[in-house]
């Protein structure tokens, strides 16, 4: 199948945009659009004067960020996740995206399933596809998500503040758990229907490979928390990079950690924790707030219908993780990019 052959029948969602933007303008014309996607050699966006361009660029290569045989379809939506998730942690609203692949061989089979798990996805998010490119070569998925966000809304890494409370939105560790899960729910995909996993592993699995990023509830966040991030490397590692930004320290309270029943099901609440602490791929979000607006956070969350959990606070300096006020110690350590022993 010729590239062109392949893009359009695979990747051209004929996303209305003209539709779209005369619909959107006739109530604020101030919105940043898409004016032009797939079919010119670049999309046009049209970005108002009282808003910022925001991108994010992300690659998933075949055996390190996904199973080989894992079904196209969750591939697509990871993908396109992580990218939403990075603009949920600017507190952006997602605008378009763009996609680039390298196939070893054309599989209709694996590209119609992919494609449908990219379009499902794109509509889930409310972000469409306006371009990219297709070559020959490993397996490897490269999304470039771009956003909108108004001037002074931005969440940023370097603005936490001393006193800040620390939230996290979502359920902590069922990603990293359930890469052990890897063989059975493959195996309980070949089987047909007939089930291998139970539910709590289920719900550990999904959480793994179909992500949901808060994206509504962190663009209205904006208003009440200038600093935060995604958690993707494990909620330690991702405070980490907020600590150092903004040079300093922070408490984390073990016992506040959001872990769900699922997990705690599946591998008991010490290890629900220790996932917790240092797992990854939960593409939650991490941010601070001033402790005055703890009533306005839970009532943001509730009308989103996003779980919040306040789980520490910022201090001038240094790292203490308690249980119950004694210190914890995590055996586990968060993912690292090129890590070695």
């Amino acid at each position: 199948m010729a590239e062109f052959d392949l893009i359009e029948r695979y990747f051209n969602f004929h996303y209305d945009f003209s539709s779209d933007l005369a619909k959107t303008s006739s109530k604020n014309s101030n919105k940043p659009q898409v004016v032009k996607g797939i079919g010119d050699d670049c999309a046009i966006f049209e970005i108002p004067e009282k808003h910022q361009l925001v991108t994010s660029t992300d690659t998933l290569v075949d055996g390190v960020h996904f199973f080989s045989d894992l079904q196209p379809d969750l591939i697509a939506h990871k993908a396109l996740a992580a990218n939403v998730s990075d603009l949920a942690a600017m507190g952006a609203k997602p605008l378009a995206f763009t996609l680039s692949i390298s196939l070893p061989d054309v599989s209709e089979d694996w590209l119609k399933g992919f494609s449908e798990g990219l379009k499902r996805a794109s509509e889930l998010f409310k972000v469409p596809l306006v371009g990219g490119d297709t070559t020959q070569g490993p397996l490897n998925i490269n999304i470039t998500a771009y956003g909108s966000v108004k001037k002074g809304r931005l969440l940023l890494r370097d603005k936490a503040q001393i006193n800040d409370d620390i939230w996290v939105t979502g359920f902590l560790g069922e990603a990293a758990a359930a890469l052990d899960l890897e063989d059975k729910a493959l195996e309980s995909k070949a089987l047909s229907g007939q089930k291998k996993l139970t539910d709590a592993e289920q719900a550990l699995w999904n959480a793994l490979t179909q992500p949901i990023p808060p994206l509504t509830f962190a663009g209205k966040l904006t208003k009440l928390s200038s600093c935060g991030l995604d958690i993707s490397d494990g909620l330690m590692a991702d405070l980490g990079h907020i600590l150092k930004k903004s040079e300093c320290g922070a408490t984390v309270m073990v016992e506040s950690l959001p872990v769900s029943d699922a997990l705690v099901e599946v591998v008991g609440m010490e290890q629900a924790q220790q996932f917790a602490l240092n797992g990854g791929d939960d593409y939650q979000l991490c941010f601070t707030t001033s402790s005055k607006h703890r009533n306005k956070v839970l009532n943001l969350a509730e009308k989103h219908g996003v779980n919040v959990s306040r789980v520490g606070s910022i201090q001038p300096e240094d790292v203490s993780i308690q249980l119950h006020g004694k210190p914890f110690t995590s055996n586990r350590a968060s993912w690292q990019h090129f890590y070695k022993d």
